[in-house]
């Protein structure tokens, strides 16, 4: 059995809010509770937001001058930008990078519509420093 009942009902509404009739559509959501809406009113589609994605280590030196700045713990900083100890760590991490490397990753700017350079890819070149693994 459907659970869900569709009616259509057509009605005469004040002309002065649109010409013609409306159609009304009742759903039933569940055994005592009836939903009616409009059927000639046409749902706005939301918008869709365009994703930018930030530089590591621009974001890396923002934490870093933060910590400064406020002279802030990097738990008391974690608990600042809702974020875990663990990610505040591996985020500064980043910063143990050669200097070449970091200059040419934040030459590349902010803002980014697609990621060029992931976290993920500089930790490991991190690891590989501190193993002198080429």
């Amino acid at each position: 059995m459907d659970t869900q009942y569709r009616y259509q009902l057509t009605t005469r509404k004040d002309p002065t809010l649109l010409r013609g009739a409306f159609i009304w559509r009742l759903d039933r959501v569940s055994q005592r509770t009836f939903f009616w809406y409009d059927t000639t009113i046409e749902p706005t589609k939301p918008m869709k937001v365009k994703r930018t994605f930030r530089n590591p280590i621009i974001q890396a030196k923002e934490m870093l001058l933060e910590m400064e700045c406020y002279n802030l713990t990097k738990v008391q900083l974690a608990r600042k930008l809702g974020i875990s100890r663990a990610r505040v760590t591996q985020m500064l991490n980043l910063l143990k990078l050669p200097d070449d490397l970091i200059q040419e990753v934040e030459a590349m700017g902010d803002g980014w519509e697609r990621r060029l350079v992931t976290e993920r890819i500089m930790r490991r070149s991190i690891v590989c420093q501190e193993k002198n693994i080429d």
